[in-house]
């Protein structure tokens, strides 16, 4: 899809019903929404680290600190450049969504910024930037689901299992470049997932308390420094996900150019999050 706004992308794939609660304000606008209307999207006297406020601003010849790469100008001033495409919509729809998360990505890009003067990327900037970019979040009570994920058994996780999806296991997006791909998917299309085991009650609660919890429980994750590389985090044919592409037959599954075995070992993990979250 071309960079022209349409207040009805949302239309274009299942996995956009996750920003819905967010497009009540959007659906009669006839061109990008402007920063101040993204703005209200966030929360109240949403703050970082640096004590300062969180605030989209146009990424044009008004910019300010343009000296500053993109993740320091928001650790020290807390402004986010944004531009009127559907990338950094999508980033702004994510900011509002797990702003926790955001923030905690935020101060490990700039931590490592610091360590490193000459700017060169880590490992783990690397992989925050994967997850940032193109990253779900898959959230289950069983183990065994997660583990058939870090072993590739993908004919056993979306056709054998297939009752569980919705059930006792689900996949959040939080990538923004991944959402932009969504108004237009293809076979092909791969996520980088984090594994997170949780107990049963979890799908007892409305969507947007899981997604307040995922928010939380993943900004913890980020600050414990534990998505240090790229190999922590898990490839996810994410079309395979029940209803999130329009041929989930047989021969679609059978696909392995898409849903490939598994040909080397990750420093994969699963996640077992502290139950307790502040509201």
């Amino acid at each position: 899809m071309s960079d022209s706004w349409n207040p009805t992308f949302y239309q274009h794939h299942p996995s956009f019903a996750q920003l819905l609660p967010l497009l009540t304000s959007l659906s009669s606008t006839a061109t990008w929404p402007q920063c101040a209307t993204l703005n209200a999207g966030l929360p109240a006297h949403l703050t970082n680290a640096n004590q300062k406020l969180i605030q989209f601003t146009p990424q044009d010849a008004s910019l300010p600190y343009r000296e500053l790469y993109y993740e320091q100008r928001i650790f020290d001033h807390g402004l986010v450049s944004t531009r009127a495409n559907w990338h950094d919509f999508f980033n702004a729809l994510i900011w509002q969504r797990y702003p926790r998360l955001k923030l905690a990505i935020n101060e490990r890009h700039v931590a490592d910024i610091k360590q490193l003067p000459d700017k060169a990327r880590t490992p783990q900037r690397d992989a925050l930037t994967i997850f940032d970019e193109s990253g779900v979040i898959i959230v289950s009570s069983q183990r065994m689901v997660l583990q058939n994920i870090i072993d590739f058994n993908w004919q056993k996780l979306f056709q054998y299992e297939r009752q569980a999806w919705y059930e006792t296991c689900a996949c959040f997006v939080v990538g923004h470049a991944l959402l932009e791909k969504f108004l237009t998917p293809y076979v092909g299309l791969t996520t980088h997932a984090v594994l997170v085991q949780v107990e049963e009650a979890f799908f007892d609660q409305s969507f947007e308390m899981q997604r307040f919890q995922l928010d939380y429980w993943l900004a913890e994750v980020v600050r414990a420094g534990r998505l240090y590389s790229p190999q922590v985090l898990n490839p996810f044919p994410v079309l395979g996900v029940p209803e999130w592409w329009s041929e989930q037959n047989d021969l679609f599954y059978a696909n392995t150019h898409y849903f490939r075995p598994k040909r080397r070992e990750r420093a994969i993990q699963i996640f077992c999050p502290n139950r307790h979250v502040p509201v």
